[in-house]
């Protein structure tokens, strides 16, 4: 069973904000360290997934609807 690409964006972008969370605690608690440095492009990387399969499910429209037009015009 595939995951859709909506599926995926959700599942990453909440990861995400997750990250987030743990960075805004760590830093709270201790300032800025390294830890909050990787917490927070890890964060950075799971929103650019997240972007990245959002697009890739506009892409997809895209296609189909295309494949639909040309089946039409037959």
């Amino acid at each position: 069973m595939r995951a859709s690409p909506i599926t995926m964006a959700l599942l990453y972008f909440s990861i995400g904000v997750l990250l987030v969370f743990f960075a805004i605690q760590n830093v709270s608690t201790s300032g800025w360290n390294f830890w909050s440095y990787l917490i927070v492009s890890f964060a950075a990387i799971d929103f650019m997934i997240a972007y990245r399969f959002y697009r890739l499910r506009r892409v997809i429209k895209q296609l189909q609807n295309q494949n639909q037009n040309k089946k039409k015009k037959d």
